[in-house]
């Protein structure tokens, strides 16, 4: 029963319909605040679709809707769907979502750089928790599913390493990139040690995540942690 839910829980239909509801959340709310309010993500995908102009946008729900169809019929065709599944995926991604939280927290900001404590970013609550659901959308699609998948391809495939030497490069060199694009563009944060240490443990500890247990829950464990952590940073 437990290996029948691990083998679910991390297929591409089921995390997609899994994700759904978070995808549909930040872009009913970024269409309600405006498009000033974007993940650096968000904008990385969305930025081929610019050359269709004002039916980007069209194009983008499309191929969602599009996605969320063959998702459906796949997991239909496999008789793989139930909504119990989505249950235990949640409280899993809580589960990850604290130790990045709280674990990771406790290395970098207690034991590795007491001194050297990070800047918050204040924003409004609502527009932060959007930020946050976006992240975890958007930065998992774009540095997890697509980035950790071409990095592990081509590693393997192409310079013909072993899987495991692989996977382990991979989750590597995409936890840098991660880290790195923090700190470019319009919502960049200012350098410190302990925000670019904190970043790479958890960039590498999603990338464990997504590589063991799927997008889906890889997608949620960001932003349950995204979340938590400005709430937190709103009642301190």
């Amino acid at each position: 029963m437990k290996s029948l839910y691990f083998s679910r829980s991390k297929r591409l239909a089921n995390s997609f319909v899994f994700i759904l509801p978070l995808l549909i959340l930040y872009e009913a709310g970024i269409t309600f605040y405006g498009s000033d309010l974007k993940n650096t993500a968000d904008t990385i995908i969305k930025t081929p679709l610019t050359l269709f102009g004002k039916n980007g946008s069209l194009i983008f729900n499309l191929l969602v809707i599009a996605f969320l169809l063959a998702s459906v019929f796949y997991i239909e065709k496999e008789h793989a769907f139930s909504v119990l599944l989505f249950f235990p995926m949640f409280l899993e991604s809580v589960m990850y979502a604290f130790f990045i939280g709280y674990a990771i927290g406790f290395v970098v900001y207690k034991m590795l750089f007491p001194y050297l404590l990070a800047i918050p970013f204040n924003s409004e609550v609502a527009g932060g928790i959007l930020l946050s659901v976006g992240a975890g959308v958007y930065e998992e699609i774009v540095f997890r599913l697509l980035l950790v998948s071409a990095l592990y391809f081509g590693i393997t495939k192409i310079l013909k390493t072993s899987k495991p030497l692989g996977a382990v490069m991979s989750i590597l060199f995409s936890a840098l990139i991660f880290t790195l694009m923090h700190y470019i563009g319009s919502l960049s944060g200012e350098f410190t040690y302990t925000s670019f240490m904190f970043r790479i443990l958890s960039g590498i500890v999603l990338s464990c995540i997504f590589m063991f247990r799927g997008i889906g829950i890889a997608v949620y464990t960001h932003a349950i942690y995204d979340v938590f952590a400005l709430l937190k940073l709103f009642q301190g």
